[in-house]
């Protein structure tokens, strides 16, 4: 996972003498290196985030089911700091899968933000697939899970919550499928976006 964060790192600082990001403002320490660990980030998203979590859990109660954008991203942002995966990586699988439409079904029957299979709700025990906090909780977790069989493989892992993990054994690698093959790249691209 390190080793992730380090060439994550580093394609930001050739990218930087690249101009090719956007300015941002980060604090530095007297190295010129930046001061914010991933671990504070996660203290940080925690913290931050516990409030978005239960405001989530409180509009489901009182049936409510309308999230914004930044709602749904602090979810996220909560749920990848509580489950060890880059928030990036969640909000462009989110991205990808449902465009932050809660309300999205695919013609395959997946539901949610995080476009669910029937199977996968059953499994997880999800209530209600169509709750912002209740979807990404077991997105996101299903995702570790996925990073976690894969040795943190992200193309791996990704094709295996698009095509499912036994295509993705049958072939070693990114299974042939055209679909699987473009939602992979169309994740990492955003990941790459939502990190720039």
């Amino acid at each position: 996972m390190d080793n992730i964060y380090s060439v994550m790192k580093r394609i930001h600082e050739i990218r930087g003498r690249f101009g090719l990001r956007t300015h941002r403002n980060v604090q530095r320490n007297a190295s010129g290196q930046n001061s914010v660990s991933y671990q504070d980030y996660q203290a940080r998203a925690l913290e931050r985030n516990h409030s978005a979590q239960d405001a989530g859990s409180a509009d489901s109660r009182s049936g409510n089911k309308r999230s914004t954008v930044e709602d749904i991203k602090r979810i996220a942002d909560y749920h990848a700091a509580a489950n060890k995966v880059p928030p990036g990586l969640v909000k462009a699988v989110i991205e990808a899968e449902s465009g932050y439409n809660p309300h999205a079904v695919s013609p395959k029957g997946a539901k949610g933000l995080m476009q669910l299979m029937p199977a996968t709700i059953k499994n997880l025990g999800v209530i209600d697939p169509y709750d912002p906090n209740e979807n990404i909780s077991a997105g996101v977790g299903l995702l570790r899970t996925l990073l976690q069989n894969y040795n943190w493989d992200y193309k791996k892992a990704l094709a295996a919550y698009n095509a499912g993990e036994k295509a993705v054994d049958r072939k070693g690698n990114v299974p042939d499928y055209n679909e699987t093959r473009e939602y992979v790249k169309k994740v990492i691209n955003a990941y790459v976006r939502n990190n720039e």
